[in-house]
């Protein structure tokens, strides 16, 4: 295997970088090769000195022109291979003088915005025989800046709102006469104004003035602030001080039927039934579906206050997260005061226009499934319901089965195991709490959470059941973070079976404890952080955190009422030892947008479980482990650790992985790019392990000790592929083991021994983070 993915690889460079990258260049034509824009100013940003050079050279990978090898192995004779090629592939990028010049003239332009107005651009053009490089050299030159920033307000109504804000200023005198912070200042002026009442505001009411005439490298600015124009009935326009508006009244229509009412609007309006809720004018037709209570709390635009953009933007984000509706739209109507005095407030009208969903749904799915690496096939039945009893909540219930494969240890053979489960949730758009929370749903919107859960599993060694309810909370604090917080969480796992072999393989071993019937009753908190923002191209970060503590509410219990012991000191609470422990674990991604087709992304996942009082071990599925598709791929799952731990040197070694252990570190690089068609390539370096915290684990070398673990950490490198069919993400990635810790000290680098060293192939569902 090892040497026919060696020669794939092989062959696939040789006939990519056997094809001549001019092939397609025409006789009288340079293909360009690439560029280089240096700048001898470190403060210049040359990421976005690069944005201005068109076009680009032609699309690399790893230093080779993938995309236009693709392209060049097509041949002449036009048939369906040549054309598929071509389509796939990238046409060369031909050099054009015009277009060496025009980037210089827009590399200046783009320096003068940053204040170097004394910049001097030059370009050089190295041919050499059928290819160009070209070089774009820019020196700054000395850059202008801010000396002194003045306002002038021509609407001197403004000044007491913007002169005392002027501090939050993103222009401050010494900074670059740059024209994108200036442009942003007036963004951020208007995003003021308009949160404070100024509806009809927006930054065509803000000019500068520029005095460059100091010949010392340095300008005055001034601000202006123009008046508002105001169309009159009689066709003129008037120059009056800029209107304050006040919400009068906001009508919610929360059946609203856009087709109809764009045919009559006036009939359809005056033909709605209309009931006042606290502050709001309620209007729709028939039966009101959704809870009138549930749709106010969503509703930040209030009568008697300022107009605020803001709140509009987070009534439009509470509203369309209820999910009962299929559109949401919030249109405003300035209402003629009466007279034609100047008023502190100038009355508007709000209409929440909200036309719903269906609110049942069926689908029945097939689907590939990846429980840790295992790969298998599955169906669920589901059903939803968004609407359940009238106040948005949320009902769905699961009917799944699944078939999976399981390698063996020596991965000679194959095993399948089998998972049936139902499932149920139920999700309510407020906090479920014997005290009013109705300012904190406006500032949170935060949701309850209520499922159960039976589950099936049947393995070659084992089957087990296990039931699972909780109940909990969840909330977002700003753009980024999110909470969830179960106060209880109730598992309950049930071994009905086992092998002999497998009894046998951990029968007076520390994993014997593992494999009991366990009555797990705790809390879990949750903390998310990303922001990762779909409409832009960035670099954002994931971060994670996981809390949890189990057993405390039990052993108060067994102390209060004298619950028996069995013969290891453990208290029975319902005819089982109930499990006591806490875990927490961290998880830190960080995604590196370099361009449209390529992004690198790290991850560091760390995470530690202690068993006290009630426990000897941490129950099974609570336990960490590592392998397979989401872990560190060169190794099966829950086959690699914990430490340098080697099953296979145990005389009675078990058939299948199993394992786990209380301590896990673990980090991943993977650089991942697009191919062609829905195709996407990846190379990625795992690294990591296991380890035990109990002294009483009889795994050789499995123990977590801070002077050897480092020594214990295994590593994997390989390649996947990947196919995004954009609705789910097909995975094949083949690890290699570069380096093992259950090998003996000094023959732990096993990259390049190709007896031992097997690669693993991983076949998934989803990225693997």
């Amino acid at each position: 295997k090892t040497a026919f993915c060696h020669c794939l690889i092989g062959l696939t460079i040789f006939l990519l970088a056997s094809c001549k990258s001019t092939k397609y260049v025409p006789e009288d034509a340079y293909l360009l090769k690439s560029y280089r824009v240096r700048v001898d100013k470190e403060q210049v940003d040359t990421k976005e000195l690069n944005a201005y050079i068109k076009p680009k050279p032609n699309r690399e990978i790893l230093g080779t022109k993938f995309y236009l090898g693709l392209y060049n192995l097509s041949g002449k004779k036009d048939n369906g291979w040549n054309r598929w090629l071509r389509k796939i592939g990238e046409a060369p990028v031909l050099y054009d003088g015009y277009e060496t010049e025009s980037n210089s003239k827009q590399l200046g332009l783009y320096m003068r915005n940053k204040g170097y107005y004394d910049a001097e651009v030059s370009d050089s053009v190295r041919f050499k025989k059928k290819k160009v490089q070209v070089s774009y050299d820019i020196v700054a030159g000395i850059p202008f800046r801010l000396r002194s920033i003045d306002y002038h307000y021509e609407d001197t109504t403004l000044r007491s709102l913007l002169a005392p804000d002027s501090v939050n200023s993103l222009l401050k005198p010494g900074d670059l006469f740059d024209v994108d912070a200036m442009q942003a200042e007036r963004a951020r002026i208007e995003t003021f104004l308009r949160n404070r009442g100024y509806y009809n505001f927006n930054r065509e009411y803000i000019y500068y003035e520029v005095d460059s005439s100091l010949n010392s490298s340095q300008v005055d600015l001034t601000i202006g602030i123009k008046k508002y124009i105001l169309p009159s009935d009689e066709g003129y326009y008037l120059v009056v001080p800029h209107r304050k508006y006040r919400i009068e009244e906001v009508n919610i229509y929360p059946g609203f039927d856009p087709k109809r009412a764009i045919a009559d609007n006036k009939g359809y309006i005056e033909g709605l039934t209309t009931f006042r809720y606290n502050e709001f004018e309620f209007r729709h037709e028939d039966k009101l579906k959704a809870d009138p209570g549930v749709i106010s709390q969503s509703v930040f635009i209030l009568p008697g206050e300022g107009y605020d953009a803001e709140k509009v933007k987070q009534t439009y984000k509470h509203l369309s997260s209820l999910r009962i509706y299929k559109f949401v739209n919030i249109v405003f109507e300035e209402k003629d005061p009466g007279d034609p005095y100047m008023h502190d407030y100038y009355p508007l009208v709000c209409h929440i226009q909200l036309s719903p969903t269906t609110s049942q749904s069926y689908t029945v799915e097939l689907e590939g499934t990846n429980s840790a690496g295992n790969l298998g096939v599955g169906g669920n039945l589901n059903y939803t319901h968004r609407n359940l009893f009238g106040g948005a909540e949320n009902f769905t219930t699961r009917l799944s089965g699944a078939v999976e494969t399981i390698r063996e240890i020596d991965e000679q053979g194959f095993g399948n195991m089998i998972e049936l489960g139902l499932e149920g949730r139920l999700t309510f758009p407020k906090f479920l709490l014997p005290f009013k929370t109705e300012q904190f749903i406006r500032k949170y919107n935060p949701k309850t959470s209520t499922s159960i859960r039976y589950n099936y599993q049947r393995r070659p060694d084992y089957t087990r059941a296990m039931f699972r309810t909780t109940f909990g909370y969840n909330w977002t604090s700003g753009d980024y973070m999110t909470h969830i917080i179960n106060p209880l969480a109730l598992n309950y796992v049930g071994m009905l079976n086992a092998s002999d072999e497998f009894l046998d393989d951990i029968r007076d071993t520390y994993l014997e404890y593992s494999f009991e019937d366990r009555l797990i009753l705790g809390t879990n908190y949750s903390f998310i952080y990303t922001d990762q923002d779909i409409q832009k191209t960035r670099d954002f970060v994931f971060f994670r955190t996981n809390i949890e503590s189990s057993g405390l509410l039990l052993k108060g219990a067994a102390r209060a009422i004298g619950a028996v012991r069995d013969s290891l000191g453990r208290h029975i609470m319902f005819g089982n030892a109930f499990a006591q422990y806490v875990k927490g674990d961290v998880e830190f991604r960080y995604f590196n947008i370099m361009n449209d087709q390529t992004n690198l992304v790290y991850r560091i996942f760390l995470g530690v479980a202690y068993p006290y009082g009630n426990s000897i071990t941490i129950p099974y599925e609570k336990q960490y482990f590592t392998g397979g598709a989401n872990g560190i791929r060169a190794w099966q799952v829950r086959n690699l650790g914990p430490g340098s731990y080697n099953v296979r040197n145990e005389p009675d070694a078990p058939r299948w992985p199993n394992q786990t252990a209380d301590v896990i570190i673990e980090g991943n690089i993977e650089y991942r790019f697009d191919l062609f068609w829905l195709l996407e390539g990846a190379l990625f370096v795992d690294g990591g392990n296991i380890w035990s915290l109990n002294q009483d684990d009889d795994r050789p070398g499995s123990i977590f000790e801070w002077h050897r673990f480092y020594k214990e950490f295994a590593l994997g490198a390989g390649f996947g592929l990947r196919m995004d069919f954009s609705f789910f993400v097909f995975r094949f990635d083949m690890g290699m083991k570069v380096r093992d810790p259950a090998q003996p000290q000094g023959s732990r680098w096993v990259f390049m021994n190709s007896g031992y060293n097997r690669p693993q192939f991983n076949i998934a569902i989803g990225y693997p983070f």
